[in-house]
């Protein structure tokens, strides 16, 4: 299966994607220490430089589509301009994107204010070429990671392709929970963990924590904004071995 990456940033999710074997058949991000990322760890691998240029006649068709569209307008950090501000309505062009394309799915993540701050629209949008979605809210936590991190998932699809008999691919329960990932939320949405935020979900964390500081190596703050901006791996993992176990169950 053939994948498509919209608002890559420096490929976080995409290494999610690259461990599960699906193949990247393009990317697109306007960053330039990102698109460098990018470059060197998929090499010959187009890598667009803005959204509004991606179209059936100039990409290669793929199978999912993944991406969280920016944030900036939703998050409650951020102005408040909602779905339509400048950074944020770049939506309607994921959405003008899927029409265009029309993958089997789409993967679409951003920040769990958008449940209040533009779900209708994006459903809305998704409803008008034909795509069905289920969508729930992921704590990286639940994923192994020392914070709590919630984001919404979002997952689209054609719906004329999925019939009522078969299980949602993000729902509990059904054959698809049976064959859980070793790598899946440890307590399915029922997570909502105080526990990150205490010193000993950092002590039970056995991989790398980023500190913040102020005379790291070159490109530091480089490296630390794409980690901020990107979702955690495992999360996506998940979700693309869901879509993937779907698909053989098929």
């Amino acid at each position: 299966m053939y994948v498509g990456s919209l608002f890559s940033g420096a490929g976080l999710g995409d290494i999610a994607a690259e461990a599960l074997g699906l193949s990247h058949a393009w990317f697109c991000e306007c960053d330039p220490y990102a698109r460098a990322v990018l470059a060197k760890r998929w090499p010959g691998v187009p890598v667009h430089l803005d959204v509004r240029d991606i179209h059936a006649q100039n990409v290669k068709q793929v199978d999912i589509v993944i991406g969280g569209f920016p944030c900036q307008d939703i998050s409650c950090a951020g102005p408040g301009a909602g779905i339509t501000g400048k950074r944020s309505g770049l939506w309607s062009e994921y959405a003008r994107i899927l029409g265009d394309l029309r993958p089997r799915y789409a993967v679409v993540e951003n920040v769990k204010a958008l449940l209040g701050r533009g779900i209708d629209r994006v459903l809305g949008d998704l409803a008008e070429i034909g795509y069905d979605a289920e969508w729930d809210v992921f704590p990286a936590a639940a994923f192994g990671a020392p914070h709590l991190r919630e984001r919404v998932i979002l997952v689209a699809y054609p719906g004329s392709d999925r019939g009522p008999a078969r299980a949602p691919i993000l729902a509990p329960g059904g054959d698809l929970a049976t064959h859980r990932q070793p790598d899946g939320p440890v307590d399915w949405n029922g997570l909502r963990l105080e526990g990150p935020r205490a010193q000993a979900a950092v002590s039970a964390h056995r991989g790398p924590v980023v500190c913040r500081v102020d005379d790291g190596g070159p490109h530091w703050l480089d490296r630390l904004r794409c980690l901020g901006n990107g979702i955690t791996p495992p999360v996506v993992r998940w979700v693309l071995g869901r879509i993937m176990t779907a698909e053989n169950c098929a």
